[in-house]
Protein backbone atom coordinates (compact mmCIF):
# COMPACT_ATOMS: atom_id res chain seq x y z
CA UNK A 1 0.00 0.00 0.00
CA UNK A 2 1.28 3.50 -0.76
CA UNK A 3 2.14 5.90 2.04
CA UNK A 4 -0.07 8.98 1.83
CA UNK A 5 0.52 12.30 3.61
CA UNK A 6 -1.98 15.15 3.76
CA UNK A 7 -0.70 18.43 2.36
CA UNK A 8 -0.05 21.50 4.50
CA UNK A 9 0.24 19.40 7.70
CA UNK A 10 3.31 20.00 9.91
CA UNK A 11 6.01 17.42 9.66
CA UNK A 12 6.95 16.29 13.16
CA UNK A 13 8.72 13.45 14.80
CA UNK A 14 5.99 11.03 13.80
CA UNK A 15 6.37 11.73 10.11
CA UNK A 16 10.09 11.03 10.39
CA UNK A 17 9.08 7.43 11.07
CA UNK A 18 7.17 7.08 7.79
CA UNK A 19 9.17 4.09 6.55
CA UNK A 20 8.54 2.14 9.73
CA UNK A 21 4.85 3.21 9.81
CA UNK A 22 4.37 2.00 6.22
CA UNK A 23 5.79 -1.39 7.22
CA UNK A 24 3.38 -1.56 10.15
CA UNK A 25 0.48 -0.66 7.85
CA UNK A 26 1.33 -3.51 5.48
CA UNK A 27 1.35 -5.94 8.38
CA UNK A 28 -2.05 -4.82 9.68
CA UNK A 29 -3.70 -4.90 6.29
CA UNK A 30 -2.27 -8.39 5.71
CA UNK A 31 -3.78 -9.44 9.06
CA UNK A 32 -7.29 -8.44 7.97
CA UNK A 33 -7.53 -4.81 9.05
CA UNK A 34 -9.45 -2.56 6.71
CA UNK A 35 -7.32 0.54 7.44
CA UNK A 36 -4.31 1.77 9.44
CA UNK A 37 -3.34 5.35 10.18
CA UNK A 38 -1.54 7.87 12.34
CA UNK A 39 -3.31 10.86 13.89
CA UNK A 40 -1.97 13.90 15.74
CA UNK A 41 -3.99 16.64 17.41
CA UNK A 42 -7.17 15.13 16.01
CA UNK A 43 -5.97 15.32 12.41
CA UNK A 44 -4.56 12.56 10.16
CA UNK A 45 -0.88 12.56 9.41
CA UNK A 46 -0.79 9.39 7.31
CA UNK A 47 -3.24 6.55 6.48
CA UNK A 48 -3.52 3.31 4.53
CA UNK A 49 -5.62 3.01 2.38
CA UNK A 50 -8.67 5.00 3.45
CA UNK A 51 -9.05 7.96 5.75
CA UNK A 52 -12.76 8.07 6.40
CA UNK A 53 -13.14 4.72 8.17
CA UNK A 54 -10.32 5.75 10.56
CA UNK A 55 -12.33 8.68 11.91
CA UNK A 56 -14.00 6.13 14.17
CA UNK A 57 -11.41 3.32 14.53
CA UNK A 58 -12.06 0.00 16.19
CA UNK A 59 -8.64 0.19 17.94
CA UNK A 60 -6.71 3.29 19.05
CA UNK A 61 -3.54 3.61 21.17
CA UNK A 62 -1.71 6.85 22.10
CA UNK A 63 1.94 7.43 21.22
CA UNK A 64 3.90 9.02 24.08
CA UNK A 65 7.19 10.87 24.22
CA UNK A 66 7.87 11.18 27.93
CA UNK A 67 4.70 12.63 29.41
CA UNK A 68 3.64 14.24 26.14
CA UNK A 69 1.20 12.60 23.69
CA UNK A 70 2.50 12.98 20.15
CA UNK A 71 -0.46 11.29 18.47
CA UNK A 72 -2.11 7.89 18.18
CA UNK A 73 -2.13 4.74 16.05
CA UNK A 74 -5.51 3.72 14.62
CA UNK A 75 -6.81 0.43 13.21
CA UNK A 76 -10.24 -0.31 11.68
CA UNK A 77 -11.79 -3.71 11.07
CA UNK A 78 -10.29 -5.66 14.03
CA UNK A 79 -11.71 -5.85 17.55
CA UNK A 80 -9.98 -8.66 19.49
CA UNK A 81 -7.76 -8.23 22.58
CA UNK A 82 -4.66 -9.66 20.85
CA UNK A 83 -4.91 -6.93 18.20
CA UNK A 84 -5.27 -4.29 20.93
CA UNK A 85 -2.12 -5.55 22.70
CA UNK A 86 -0.26 -5.72 19.38
CA UNK A 87 -1.19 -2.10 18.59
CA UNK A 88 -0.06 -0.98 22.08
CA UNK A 89 3.29 -2.72 21.63
CA UNK A 90 3.78 -1.05 18.26
CA UNK A 91 2.90 2.36 19.75
CA UNK A 92 5.61 1.80 22.40
CA UNK A 93 8.05 0.83 19.66
CA UNK A 94 7.31 4.02 17.73
CA UNK A 95 7.79 6.03 20.94
CA UNK A 96 11.13 4.33 21.48
CA UNK A 97 12.28 5.04 17.92
CA UNK A 98 11.29 8.70 18.28
CA UNK A 99 13.27 9.03 21.51
CA UNK A 100 16.30 7.43 19.88
CA UNK A 101 16.08 9.80 16.96
CA UNK A 102 15.78 12.83 19.24
CA UNK A 103 18.80 11.67 21.25
CA UNK A 104 20.73 11.22 18.03
CA UNK A 105 19.71 14.68 16.84
CA UNK A 106 20.76 16.16 20.19
CA UNK A 107 24.09 14.36 20.00
CA UNK A 108 24.69 15.61 16.45
CA UNK A 109 23.72 19.15 17.49
CA UNK A 110 26.10 18.99 20.47
CA UNK A 111 28.89 17.75 18.23
CA UNK A 112 28.27 20.55 15.76
CA UNK A 113 28.07 23.02 18.64
CA UNK A 114 31.31 21.69 20.11
CA UNK A 115 32.99 21.87 16.73
CA UNK A 116 31.85 25.48 16.36
CA UNK A 117 33.24 26.32 19.81
CA UNK A 118 36.53 24.60 19.11
CA UNK A 119 36.84 26.43 15.81
CA UNK A 120 36.01 29.72 17.54
CA UNK A 121 38.60 29.09 20.26
CA UNK A 122 41.19 28.21 17.61
CA UNK A 123 40.46 31.40 15.68
CA UNK A 124 40.53 33.44 18.89
CA UNK A 125 43.88 31.94 19.90
CA UNK A 126 45.37 32.69 16.50
CA UNK A 127 44.22 36.31 16.61
CA UNK A 128 45.15 37.03 20.25
CA UNK A 129 48.66 35.61 20.06
CA UNK A 130 49.86 38.76 18.29
CA UNK A 131 48.78 41.03 21.17
CA UNK A 132 51.32 41.62 23.93
CA UNK A 133 49.74 44.46 25.91
CA UNK A 134 46.67 44.13 28.11
CA UNK A 135 44.70 46.86 26.34
CA UNK A 136 45.38 45.43 22.88
CA UNK A 137 44.41 41.97 24.12
CA UNK A 138 41.11 43.23 25.53
CA UNK A 139 40.33 45.10 22.31
CA UNK A 140 41.17 42.04 20.21
CA UNK A 141 38.99 39.87 22.46
CA UNK A 142 36.03 42.20 22.00
CA UNK A 143 36.23 42.32 18.22
CA UNK A 144 36.79 38.57 17.84
CA UNK A 145 33.91 37.73 20.19
CA UNK A 146 31.57 40.10 18.35
CA UNK A 147 32.55 38.54 15.04
CA UNK A 148 32.18 34.94 16.21
CA UNK A 149 28.89 35.41 18.07
CA UNK A 150 27.66 37.82 15.36
CA UNK A 151 26.65 40.84 17.44
CA UNK A 152 26.60 44.46 16.42
CA UNK A 153 27.99 46.00 19.61
CA UNK A 154 29.87 45.10 22.77
CA UNK A 155 32.24 46.09 25.50
CA UNK A 156 34.99 44.53 27.57
CA UNK A 157 36.27 45.67 30.95
CA UNK A 158 39.15 44.89 33.28
CA UNK A 159 38.69 46.07 36.87
CA UNK A 160 41.11 44.58 39.41
CA UNK A 161 40.66 45.48 43.07
CA UNK A 162 42.22 48.78 44.18
CA UNK A 163 43.38 49.62 40.65
CA UNK A 164 42.09 51.68 37.79
CA UNK A 165 39.70 49.94 35.39
CA UNK A 166 39.95 49.60 31.61
CA UNK A 167 36.71 49.76 29.59
CA UNK A 168 36.66 49.36 25.81
CA UNK A 169 33.41 49.74 23.83
CA UNK A 170 32.43 49.25 20.24
CA UNK A 171 31.01 51.42 18.86
CA UNK A 172 32.82 53.94 21.02
CA UNK A 173 30.62 55.65 23.62
CA UNK A 174 27.79 53.22 22.79
CA UNK A 175 26.69 53.27 26.43
CA UNK A 176 27.60 54.90 29.72
CA UNK A 177 30.34 53.43 31.90
CA UNK A 178 28.17 53.76 35.01
CA UNK A 179 25.81 51.20 33.50
CA UNK A 180 28.72 48.89 32.70
CA UNK A 181 29.94 49.04 36.29
CA UNK A 182 26.41 48.31 37.56
CA UNK A 183 26.15 45.27 35.28
CA UNK A 184 29.60 44.13 36.37
CA UNK A 185 28.62 44.43 40.03
CA UNK A 186 25.56 42.19 39.42
CA UNK A 187 27.66 39.59 37.63
CA UNK A 188 30.35 39.53 40.35
CA UNK A 189 27.66 38.93 42.97
CA UNK A 190 26.12 36.08 40.98
CA UNK A 191 29.47 34.73 39.71
CA UNK A 192 27.79 33.77 36.43
CA UNK A 193 26.62 35.32 33.19
CA UNK A 194 23.68 37.70 33.04
CA UNK A 195 21.21 38.18 30.19
CA UNK A 196 19.31 41.44 29.76
CA UNK A 197 16.61 42.64 27.37
CA UNK A 198 15.69 46.11 26.23
CA UNK A 199 13.39 46.71 29.19
CA UNK A 200 16.29 45.98 31.53
CA UNK A 201 18.42 48.69 29.89
CA UNK A 202 16.17 51.68 30.59
CA UNK A 203 18.40 54.19 32.38
CA UNK A 204 21.02 51.51 32.98
CA UNK A 205 23.35 51.34 30.02
CA UNK A 206 22.13 52.39 26.58
CA UNK A 207 18.84 53.08 24.87
CA UNK A 208 20.29 51.61 21.68
CA UNK A 209 20.71 48.14 23.23
CA UNK A 210 18.02 45.59 22.46
CA UNK A 211 19.60 42.56 24.13
CA UNK A 212 22.81 41.79 25.99
CA UNK A 213 24.74 39.00 27.61
CA UNK A 214 27.55 39.78 30.02
CA UNK A 215 29.93 36.99 31.00
CA UNK A 216 32.52 37.39 33.77
CA UNK A 217 36.15 36.47 33.11
CA UNK A 218 37.99 34.69 35.91
CA UNK A 219 41.60 35.82 36.07
CA UNK A 220 43.92 34.36 38.67
CA UNK A 221 41.00 32.98 40.58
CA UNK A 222 38.94 36.18 40.75
CA UNK A 223 36.25 37.75 38.57
CA UNK A 224 38.06 40.98 37.68
CA UNK A 225 37.07 41.27 34.02
CA UNK A 226 34.07 40.65 31.81
CA UNK A 227 32.75 40.66 28.24
CA UNK A 228 29.45 42.19 27.17
CA UNK A 229 27.93 41.30 23.78
CA UNK A 230 25.05 43.44 22.56
CA UNK A 231 22.36 43.36 19.87
CA UNK A 232 22.28 39.82 18.54
CA UNK A 233 19.66 39.49 15.82
CA UNK A 234 16.82 37.28 17.09
CA UNK A 235 18.34 37.29 20.59
CA UNK A 236 20.93 35.09 22.27
CA UNK A 237 20.33 31.35 22.10
CA UNK A 238 21.87 28.68 24.32
CA UNK A 239 24.54 27.85 21.68
CA UNK A 240 25.45 31.56 21.53
CA UNK A 241 26.00 31.64 25.28
CA UNK A 242 28.04 28.43 25.19
CA UNK A 243 30.16 29.85 22.40
CA UNK A 244 30.73 33.07 24.34
CA UNK A 245 31.68 31.06 27.45
CA UNK A 246 34.22 29.06 25.44
CA UNK A 247 35.69 32.33 24.14
CA UNK A 248 35.85 33.73 27.68
CA UNK A 249 37.60 30.67 29.07
CA UNK A 250 40.34 30.90 26.45
CA UNK A 251 40.55 34.69 26.77
CA UNK A 252 41.03 34.47 30.55
CA UNK A 253 44.04 32.20 30.06
CA UNK A 254 45.54 34.55 27.47
CA UNK A 255 44.98 37.61 29.67
CA UNK A 256 46.81 35.86 32.50
CA UNK A 257 49.70 35.16 30.15
CA UNK A 258 49.81 38.80 29.05
CA UNK A 259 49.74 39.99 32.67
CA UNK A 260 52.54 37.58 33.55
CA UNK A 261 54.55 38.76 30.56
CA UNK A 262 54.06 42.41 31.53
CA UNK A 263 55.02 41.68 35.13
CA UNK A 264 58.10 39.81 33.95
CA UNK A 265 59.08 42.72 31.72
CA UNK A 266 58.49 45.14 34.58
CA UNK A 267 60.52 42.98 36.95
CA UNK A 268 63.31 42.79 34.39
CA UNK A 269 63.19 46.56 34.04
CA UNK A 270 63.33 47.01 37.81
CA UNK A 271 66.14 44.45 37.97
CA UNK A 272 68.12 46.34 35.34
CA UNK A 273 67.57 49.58 37.25
CA UNK A 274 68.66 47.94 40.50
CA UNK A 275 71.72 46.51 38.80
CA UNK A 276 72.56 49.98 37.53
CA UNK A 277 71.96 51.47 40.99
CA UNK A 278 74.22 48.81 42.50
CA UNK A 279 77.00 49.67 40.03
CA UNK A 280 76.61 53.37 40.79
CA UNK A 281 76.62 52.72 44.52
CA UNK A 282 79.71 50.53 44.31
CA UNK A 283 81.44 53.24 42.32
CA UNK A 284 80.73 55.67 45.17
CA UNK A 285 82.67 53.46 47.58
CA UNK A 286 86.45 53.84 47.54
CA UNK A 287 87.91 51.93 44.62
CA UNK A 288 91.21 51.37 46.41
CA UNK A 289 92.55 51.56 49.92
CA UNK A 290 94.73 54.66 50.40
CA UNK A 291 98.32 54.20 51.49
CA UNK A 292 98.75 56.14 54.72
CA UNK A 293 102.13 56.00 56.49
CA UNK A 294 101.79 54.38 59.90
CA UNK A 295 98.42 52.73 59.13
CA UNK A 296 97.33 49.34 57.83
CA UNK A 297 93.81 49.68 56.45
CA UNK A 298 91.23 47.19 55.12
CA UNK A 299 87.59 47.81 54.24
CA UNK A 300 84.63 46.04 52.68
CA UNK A 301 80.85 46.33 52.47
CA UNK A 302 78.27 43.56 51.89
CA UNK A 303 74.77 44.84 51.11
CA UNK A 304 71.94 42.58 52.32
CA UNK A 305 70.22 43.26 49.02
CA UNK A 306 71.39 44.49 45.66
CA UNK A 307 71.69 47.99 47.06
CA UNK A 308 72.05 49.03 50.66
CA UNK A 309 72.19 51.86 53.16
CA UNK A 310 75.74 51.37 54.48
CA UNK A 311 78.71 53.36 53.27
CA UNK A 312 82.34 53.93 54.06
CA UNK A 313 84.61 56.58 52.61
CA UNK A 314 88.25 57.65 52.72
CA UNK A 315 89.18 61.27 52.11
CA UNK A 316 92.84 61.33 51.20
CA UNK A 317 93.83 64.66 49.62
CA UNK A 318 97.38 66.02 49.43
CA UNK A 319 98.17 68.59 52.11
CA UNK A 320 94.97 67.73 54.01
CA UNK A 321 94.46 65.30 56.87
CA UNK A 322 93.41 61.74 56.08
CA UNK A 323 89.77 61.13 57.08
CA UNK A 324 87.53 58.09 57.29
CA UNK A 325 83.73 57.99 57.43
CA UNK A 326 81.36 55.08 58.00
CA UNK A 327 77.57 55.37 58.00
CA UNK A 328 74.42 53.28 58.23
CA UNK A 329 71.14 54.75 57.00
CA UNK A 330 67.99 53.36 58.63
CA UNK A 331 65.78 51.20 56.43
CA UNK A 332 66.74 49.08 53.47
CA UNK A 333 66.72 48.90 49.69
CA UNK A 334 66.23 51.90 47.40
CA UNK A 335 65.15 54.52 49.95
CA UNK A 336 68.14 53.79 52.19
CA UNK A 337 70.47 53.73 49.18
CA UNK A 338 69.31 57.17 48.04
CA UNK A 339 69.80 58.72 51.47
CA UNK A 340 73.12 56.91 51.84
CA UNK A 341 74.31 58.61 48.67
CA UNK A 342 73.18 61.99 49.99
CA UNK A 343 74.87 61.46 53.36
CA UNK A 344 78.10 60.17 51.85
CA UNK A 345 78.21 63.09 49.39
CA UNK A 346 77.56 65.70 52.10
CA UNK A 347 80.26 64.31 54.43
CA UNK A 348 82.80 63.87 51.61
CA UNK A 349 82.23 67.43 50.43
CA UNK A 350 82.60 68.94 53.91
CA UNK A 351 85.68 66.85 54.72
CA UNK A 352 87.28 67.81 51.39
CA UNK A 353 86.68 71.57 51.37
CA UNK A 354 86.14 72.87 54.89
CA UNK A 355 89.15 74.92 56.06
CA UNK A 356 89.23 73.06 59.36
CA UNK A 357 87.63 69.63 58.81
CA UNK A 358 87.50 68.51 62.43
CA UNK A 359 85.13 65.52 62.77
CA UNK A 360 82.64 67.32 65.05
CA UNK A 361 82.46 70.27 62.61
CA UNK A 362 82.07 68.01 59.57
CA UNK A 363 79.31 66.12 61.43
CA UNK A 364 77.57 69.35 62.48
CA UNK A 365 77.61 70.87 59.00
CA UNK A 366 76.51 67.62 57.34
CA UNK A 367 73.61 67.30 59.77
CA UNK A 368 72.47 70.82 58.91
CA UNK A 369 72.46 69.95 55.20
CA UNK A 370 70.65 66.63 55.65
CA UNK A 371 68.23 67.26 58.52
CA UNK A 372 65.21 68.44 56.50
CA UNK A 373 65.52 65.61 53.98
CA UNK A 374 65.81 62.97 56.68
CA UNK A 375 62.96 64.56 58.65
CA UNK A 376 60.56 64.43 55.71
CA UNK A 377 61.01 60.68 55.23
CA UNK A 378 61.37 59.79 58.92
CA UNK A 379 64.84 58.28 58.54
CA UNK A 380 68.28 58.85 60.03
CA UNK A 381 71.91 57.80 59.61
CA UNK A 382 74.30 56.62 62.30
CA UNK A 383 77.69 58.04 61.37
CA UNK A 384 81.33 57.81 62.44
CA UNK A 385 83.90 60.35 61.20
CA UNK A 386 87.59 60.10 62.06
CA UNK A 387 90.62 62.26 61.27
CA UNK A 388 94.16 60.86 61.54
CA UNK A 389 96.89 63.00 63.10
CA UNK A 390 100.19 61.50 61.86
CA UNK A 391 102.45 63.59 64.14
CA UNK A 392 100.78 62.42 67.31
CA UNK A 393 99.70 59.07 65.82
CA UNK A 394 96.16 59.60 67.09
CA UNK A 395 92.70 59.49 65.59
CA UNK A 396 90.28 62.30 66.37
CA UNK A 397 86.70 61.08 65.90
CA UNK A 398 83.06 62.04 66.31
CA UNK A 399 80.32 59.43 66.68
CA UNK A 400 76.66 60.14 65.88
CA UNK A 401 74.86 57.09 67.25
CA UNK A 402 77.07 54.60 65.43
CA UNK A 403 77.95 51.10 66.62
CA UNK A 404 79.94 48.91 66.82
CA UNK A 405 83.16 50.89 67.22
CA UNK A 406 85.80 48.68 68.84
CA UNK A 407 89.19 49.91 69.99
CA UNK A 408 92.02 47.72 71.16
CA UNK A 409 95.25 49.24 72.44
CA UNK A 410 98.29 47.04 71.91
CA UNK A 411 98.46 44.33 74.58
CA UNK A 412 95.07 45.21 76.06
CA UNK A 413 91.50 43.90 75.81
CA UNK A 414 89.22 45.21 73.03
CA UNK A 415 86.46 47.59 74.17
CA UNK A 416 83.42 49.25 72.65
CA UNK A 417 83.50 53.01 72.09
CA UNK A 418 80.10 54.59 72.65
CA UNK A 419 78.43 57.47 70.85
CA UNK A 420 77.80 60.86 72.44
CA UNK A 421 75.14 62.08 69.99
CA UNK A 422 72.02 60.82 68.22
CA UNK A 423 72.30 59.84 64.54
CA UNK A 424 72.26 62.44 61.77
CA UNK A 425 68.74 63.62 60.99
CA UNK A 426 67.34 63.15 64.50
CA UNK A 427 68.10 66.60 65.96
CA UNK A 428 68.40 69.84 64.05
CA UNK A 429 71.77 70.51 65.71
CA UNK A 430 74.42 67.82 66.12
CA UNK A 431 75.62 67.20 69.67
CA UNK A 432 78.84 65.45 68.59
CA UNK A 433 82.15 66.24 70.25
CA UNK A 434 85.68 65.27 69.27
CA UNK A 435 87.30 62.27 70.96
CA UNK A 436 90.83 60.92 70.60
CA UNK A 437 92.29 57.40 70.53
CA UNK A 438 95.95 56.50 69.89
CA UNK A 439 96.94 54.56 66.77
CA UNK A 440 100.46 53.55 67.68
CA UNK A 441 101.96 50.32 66.39
CA UNK A 442 99.72 47.41 67.38
CA UNK A 443 96.70 49.60 68.22
CA UNK A 444 93.55 48.53 66.45
CA UNK A 445 90.33 50.34 65.53
CA UNK A 446 87.33 48.44 64.13
CA UNK A 447 84.54 50.51 62.59
CA UNK A 448 81.56 48.34 61.66
CA UNK A 449 77.82 48.56 61.12
CA UNK A 450 75.13 46.79 63.15
CA UNK A 451 74.63 44.19 60.44
CA UNK A 452 77.70 42.48 61.94
CA UNK A 453 76.69 42.12 65.60
CA UNK A 454 73.00 41.66 64.66
CA UNK A 455 73.63 38.80 62.24
CA UNK A 456 71.35 35.89 63.17
CA UNK A 457 71.99 32.19 63.39
CA UNK A 458 69.54 29.42 62.50
CA UNK A 459 67.92 29.64 65.97
CA UNK A 460 67.43 33.41 65.64
CA UNK A 461 70.33 34.00 68.04
CA UNK A 462 72.31 37.22 67.48
CA UNK A 463 76.04 37.12 66.81
CA UNK A 464 76.33 39.85 69.41
CA UNK A 465 79.05 42.12 70.77
CA UNK A 466 80.65 39.46 72.99
CA UNK A 467 81.45 37.13 70.11
CA UNK A 468 82.72 40.08 68.10
CA UNK A 469 85.01 41.25 70.93
CA UNK A 470 86.35 37.73 71.53
CA UNK A 471 86.97 37.29 67.81
CA UNK A 472 88.93 40.54 67.64
CA UNK A 473 90.86 39.67 70.79
CA UNK A 474 92.01 36.44 69.15
CA UNK A 475 93.09 38.13 65.91
CA UNK A 476 94.73 41.38 67.01
CA UNK A 477 98.14 40.23 65.83
CA UNK A 478 96.96 39.69 62.27
CA UNK A 479 97.20 42.26 59.45
CA UNK A 480 94.14 44.43 58.86
CA UNK A 481 92.97 42.48 55.80
CA UNK A 482 93.24 39.17 57.71
CA UNK A 483 91.26 40.58 60.63
CA UNK A 484 88.56 41.73 58.21
CA UNK A 485 88.38 38.32 56.51
CA UNK A 486 88.30 36.53 59.89
CA UNK A 487 85.31 38.56 61.04
CA UNK A 488 83.33 38.05 57.84
CA UNK A 489 84.13 34.33 57.76
CA UNK A 490 83.03 33.87 61.38
CA UNK A 491 79.75 35.69 60.84
CA UNK A 492 79.04 33.75 57.66
CA UNK A 493 79.70 30.45 59.45
CA UNK A 494 77.48 31.56 62.36
CA UNK A 495 74.59 32.32 59.99
CA UNK A 496 74.99 28.89 58.25
CA UNK A 497 73.30 29.84 55.02
CA UNK A 498 70.61 32.05 56.54
CA UNK A 499 69.85 35.04 54.28
CA UNK A 500 71.65 38.20 55.34
CA UNK A 501 69.23 40.47 57.23
CA UNK A 502 71.12 43.75 57.08
CA UNK A 503 74.05 45.40 55.33
CA UNK A 504 77.43 44.50 56.79
CA UNK A 505 80.24 47.06 56.48
CA UNK A 506 83.62 46.86 58.12
CA UNK A 507 86.67 49.15 58.21
CA UNK A 508 89.80 47.92 60.01
CA UNK A 509 92.58 50.40 60.87
CA UNK A 510 95.74 49.20 62.57
CA UNK A 511 98.75 51.16 63.67
CA UNK A 512 102.02 49.82 62.20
Amino acid sequence: MPFRRLRNMPINALLNQHTHLATLAQGWLASGASAFGVWSNGAPLAYWPNRDILEHPSLCVAIYCGQKILGDLRVSGLYDIQSQERLAAEANLVSHLIRLEEEMNTLVADLVDSQDRLLAVYQLTRSLRYYTTLEDTLRGLLFEAMRLVKTRAGFVMYAPENQGSIIIQYPENFGNTIGINQIFAQVKTRAKEISLTRDDFLGLYSDAADNLIFIPIRIRGAFIAGLGLINKDAGFSSPDIKLAQAIIEQAGTHIEQVLLQQETLEQNKVQRELDLARKVQLRLLPQHIPSIPGLDIAAHSRPARQIGGDFYDFISIPNRPFMVAVGDVSGKALSAALLMTMARTAIHSKASYMPNPEPELVMRNSNEDLFEDFLQVGMFATTFIGQYQPKSRTLVYANAGHSPIIYCSAGETPKLLGADSPPLGVLRTSMCKNHIVPLRPGDLLIIGTDGLNEARGPEEELFGYERLLNLISASVDMPACSILETIYTAIEAFSTGRPQDDDQTLVVIKGV
